[in-house]
């Protein structure tokens, strides 16, 4: 009787089991023996960060351009329309547009913003308006083209 009373009394005996953990009192995702309450602790760690997301930056551009597209010479203002974009629209949409209007009959443009000078035609189709200068209002763009023998017949 006095070694089961030793038994009864030592303190692994006193401690409650929980009933949520396998037999040997170890979680059974916890490495190592460690025991649930410290893999709890882990998890209530958070970032500051969580949950919380950049607001998504638009891809539509508000702001307005009214390009007036005109021939450099001769003044034709048959050849003279508008074209409402905004300043992110790239030359070779515009330069798009100036080919559409001749019914697809010219090549090679020299595009200009603003004013037309041989110094200042724009090389990269894949320029913006805004890299040009253009940031919103109203703007003039010139064009240029040389014409080619028997450009009807082609």
């Amino acid at each position: 009787v006095g070694t089961q009373r030793a038994l009864s009394l030592s303190p692994r005996r006193h401690r409650e089991r929980d009933p949520t953990l396998p037999q040997g009192g170890a979680s059974i995702s916890s490495p190592m023996g460690k025991k649930a309450k410290a893999a709890k602790e882990t998890t209530q760690e958070r970032s500051q960060w969580e949950g919380k997301h950049p607001e998504p930056k638009s891809r539509v551009d508000e702001r307005k351009v009214v390009a007036t597209v005109k021939l450099a010479a001769p003044v034709c203002s048959l050849l003279e329309f508008k074209l409402e974009c905004s300043p992110s629209t790239k030359i070779s949409y515009v330069v798009d547009r100036i080919i559409d209007r001749h019914g697809g009959s010219i090549s090679d443009l020299s595009v200009c913003v603003n004013r037309f000078h041989p110094e200042e035609v724009i090389t990269g189709r894949d320029k913006t308006l805004e890299q040009c200068g253009v940031f919103g209002g109203e703007c003039i763009i010139y064009y240029d083209f040389v014409p080619r023998a028997g450009a009807l017949l082609q």
